[in-house]
């Protein structure tokens, strides 16, 4: 049945009345999904039928072959001839203005004391376009929160006596938070264009509880996957992957920093979490296992058996609460409030590493590891060895030797100092900046977005930002989570060695040949660099496994919003955006901000 014809089956008496085109629907919800989402009883059968009609008399079926709507309770059918004027004949200017037989859904109302709507919906690619007819252009207080229904606005323009808005609708997540509510809120999609388009404080109260639930269902979801991924690394070493510069091969290195990621988000579920999810209390005590079992004294390797360093051992303590563990990073303090990555000598010696040129600026203080040692003494309780004075003095320039992110870095930072009173204008200047970077869909970054988002929400609830922003930043954070509950693999960590001065010309020219070569095989990253008239050769460390990103994905939609701090006009942190988040790449940040501070 053609739409137009069943508006000319509809009487002209109706306050509201939207239709769906059945055939359309179902590419995204099975039989049982679209019944319950038009409580429609679950033994009819959809088959008969073009579309489903809501209406403010009721709901009705539309048959394929005839002009007759089926009320599904009665069975009883309405034809054309039944009525003296249609909801067609009501609406003819607005319908006109469309081809109503090209919707998916279609909707027209008209609710005192607002003027009739219409709403033209065509479903391509996943996405609902949208186009509705109202009588000015909406206000768009409380838009933020159309995303936890999927639907996002797009702007409008005035056409003669009335204004045209556009939206977009992803229908999976709009059925997906259909099904979180048990479609308990169907009527709110009506209100909202019956209303043209204006939040009010009903519709705001079910956007702040679809994003809620969403959320909630997004923890258990992350959870899930890193307890799946726990039980792997049981049975199997689960390490990051790490890529040398051409033509060295990637290989796998890394098994146990990944791990105290992992455990720290286990350990933030609330137990009512627990109570439900057995499997994830199971897990942690698994990860936990492995992690003491693979101690070197009271300290950790980035790899099982290799060099203990006070970088991963802050990486992995984050997952423990071990003040013993934390005091003995002690060791790699360099009396001046700062800790060494990792101790050295000239000779082999137990626990150090061999000094050589190529890995001089190695054998410094690094600010990332010390902002970490910083944050594990408070949470342990211990007496702060760094002062805010230091960590103030390396902020321009802040960034760690083996950190390829930028909100990485910002968020041990923002940990380091949270609820630190001396260090109140600092938090505001690192807020600052990290609100200035934010993209205009509310995540972070411009390479590893999902893992930069994450740790830019991480770093706001650290800094006592926890209002609206972060809530739409979590929300937008939940789109990049995949159906197994999986945030995309991502590169936090690098390390970098100098390539030797004099080594000849031809040498370095094969090198660059070789970068050259894999470039052009898709590895768009220069890796071979020039730092400080220095080369460096770069390694990347990726997550391959998805386990640290999936945890901050955890540990981000984690932390509390208040609902009631509007905080959305950022008009006070308006800053140009630093350049440091502005790098399209890993090792553009590595050369332009990560490494120059230690060359």
């Amino acid at each position: 049945m053609l739409v137009s014809e069943i508006l000319h089956t509809l009487p002209a008496t109706l306050e509201w009345m939207v239709l769906f085109n059945l055939s359309a629907i179902r590419q995204f919800a099975d039989g049982a999904t679209t019944r319950a989402m038009y409580h429609l009883s679950e033994e009819i059968d959809l088959e008969p039928y073009s579309h489903v009609v809501l209406t403010s008399f009721g709901r009705f079926l539309a048959l394929h072959n005839e002009s007759k709507l089926i009320e599904p309770l009665s069975g009883k059918g309405w034809s054309r001839e039944q009525i003296k004027s249609s909801l067609h004949e009501r609406f003819a200017s607005r319908i006109a203005l469309f081809p109503v037989d090209e919707a998916d859904c279609l909707g027209l109302g008209e609710q005192s004391p607002f003027s009739p709507v219409l709403l033209h919906i065509k479903i391509k690619s996943g996405y609902g376009e949208a186009q509705a007819i109202f009588e000015r252009s909406p206000s768009v207080e409380h838009y933020e929160l159309l995303r936890a229904v999927g639907v996002k606005f797009l702007g409008g323009e005035l056409k003669g006596e009335y204004y045209l808005a556009q939206f977009q609708n992803r229908l999976p997540i709009h059925i997906h938070a259909g099904i979180l509510s048990h479609f308990s809120r169907t009527a709110h999609c009506n209100l909202f264009f019956l209303q043209h388009g204006n939040i009010d404080p009903l519709l705001e109260a079910g956007l702040l509880t679809a994003l809620t639930t969403r959320v909630n269902y997004g923890i258990i979801h992350s959870l899930q996957a890193l307890a799946k991924l726990a039980q792997q690394a049981v049975s199997q070493p689960m390490a990051m992957t790490c890529q040398p510069p051409p033509p060295d091969k990637p290989f796998p290195y890394g098994d146990l920093v990944p791990l105290g990621f992992v455990l720290k988000a286990l350990n933030a579920a609330e137990s009512s979490v627990l109570e439900n999810q057995p499997t994830i209390l199971k897990a942690r005590q698994a990860i936990t296992r492995i992690i003491l079992s693979n101690r070197q004294g009271n300290l950790w390797a980035f790899h099982t058996d290799r060099l203990i360093t006070s970088t991963d051992s802050t990486l992995i303590l984050q997952g423990l609460n071990e003040p013993f563990g934390v005091e003995a990073l002690e060791i790699f303090a360099d009396g001046q409030g700062g800790y060494y990555p990792q101790l050295w000598s000239s000779e082999k010696q137990p626990g150090k590493m061999v000094f050589d040129e190529s890995c001089r600026h190695w054998c410094q203080s690094d600010y990332a590891t010390t902002c970490l040692v910083r944050a594990l003494r408070k949470d342990a309780g211990l007496e702060s060895k760094t002062s805010t004075d230091y960590l103030a003095a390396g902020f321009e320039n802040r960034s760690g030797l083996y950190f390829a992110n930028p909100y990485l870095v910002d968020w041990v930072l923002a940990c380091a100092i949270s609820f630190d009173e001396s260090a109140a204008q600092l938090r505001q200047k690192l807020l600052a900046e990290i609100l200035a970077s934010m993209n205009e869909d509310y995540s972070f970054g411009v390479y590893d977005v999902a893992m930069s988002t994450a740790l830019a929400i991480l770093s706001m609830a650290a800094l006592g930002f926890k209002g609206r922003t972060m809530q739409v930043a979590q929300l937008r954070l939940l789109e990049f989570i995949d159906s197994h509950g999986l945030l995309p693999a991502a590169t936090p960590f690098y390390s970098s060695l100098r390539i030797d001065n004099e080594i000849s010309s031809h040498t370095l020219l094969g090198l660059l040949m070789s970068q050259t070569a894999a470039n052009t095989s898709g590895n768009q990253q220069k890796q071979i660099r020039k730092v400080e008239e220095q080369y460096h050769g770069i390694s990347l460390y990726v997550d391959t496994h998805q386990m640290i990103t999936t945890a901050l994905a955890a540990l981000a939609l984690l932390q509390k919003c208040s609902h009631d701090q509007q905080d959305l006009d950022l008009s006070s942190y308006k800053q140009e955006v630093h350049p440091r988040y502005q790098c399209l790449n890993h090792c553009e940040y590595i050369t332009k901000f990560a490494l120059p501070p230690y060359i």
